[in-house]
């Protein structure tokens, strides 16, 4: 994987950071001065970078993470373990908008932006990028399975790949794996579940921090 265009994917999500937290600055800058012209340039600069980041990093997930958007094959991959066509168009349709709602996370919340994002959905959006790094997890996988595959492949001559195999002890082996994959799926849920409710506290509490800030004031 080349690695300056992938630090250059973080390196836009850090500069869109950086134009919320200097951008109050020029608000307060604009209402002590009676120019504010360079207020509305800097928010289309700030706008332009934000979609810039964002599609960017779409295209990284979907090329280079996932092996797709390939034109001769119909925007996909040369291998698809998946059923249905319609699971990898709809897993980049869903991957481009959660791209641009993670995105507004990064703004902060005082920014003053018109694209900023509410408080109230802030518990949504970091449910909806769990969701999507699950959905990224597995098509990534999916992707390194064929590389690996295609490299055995080209090493050994051969078409297949010996991953499925029988042994006289295959029933015990059966039974070991179906008690290993739902141990797994417990281990996953746990965390998920765990990761949710976290946030949802997390959300919680600094909404309460914010409303007792107001009634002080």
């Amino acid at each position: 994987i080349p690695n300056l265009p992938n630090a250059f994917k973080y390196t836009l999500s850090q500069v869109v950071t950086l134009f919320g937290a200097f951008f109050p600055l020029l608000n307060l800058q604009c209402h002590n001065s009676s120019h504010c012209t360079h207020i509305s340039g800097f928010q289309i600069t700030w706008l332009a970078i934000f979609i810039f980041s964002s599609t960017y990093s779409w295209i990284w997930d979907v090329r280079m993470d996932w092996g797709l958007g390939i034109r001769k094959h119909n925007w996909l991959g040369p291998r698809l373990m998946f059923p249905s066509v319609l699971h990898y168009y709809g897993v980049m349709a869903a991957d481009l908008v959660l791209r641009f709602m993670w995105m507004q996370s990064l703004i902060p919340p005082s920014s003053g932006a018109h694209f900023e994002l509410p408080a109230y959905l802030t518990f949504v959006n970091m449910t909806l990028e769990l969701i999507r790094r699950t959905l990224w997890s597995f098509f990534r996988l999916e992707n390194e399975h064929r590389v690996r595959t295609k490299h055995y492949e080209e090493q050994h001559d051969v078409n297949f790949v010996p991953f499925h195999f029988t042994t006289a002890q295959s029933h015990k082996y059966k039974k070991h794996k179906e008690r290993v994959g739902k141990r797994v799926l417990v281990e996953v849920l746990t965390v998920g579940i765990a990761v949710f409710v976290t946030c949802m506290l997390v959300v919680i509490a600094a909404q309460k921090a914010r409303l007792a800030q107001e009634q002080e004031l």
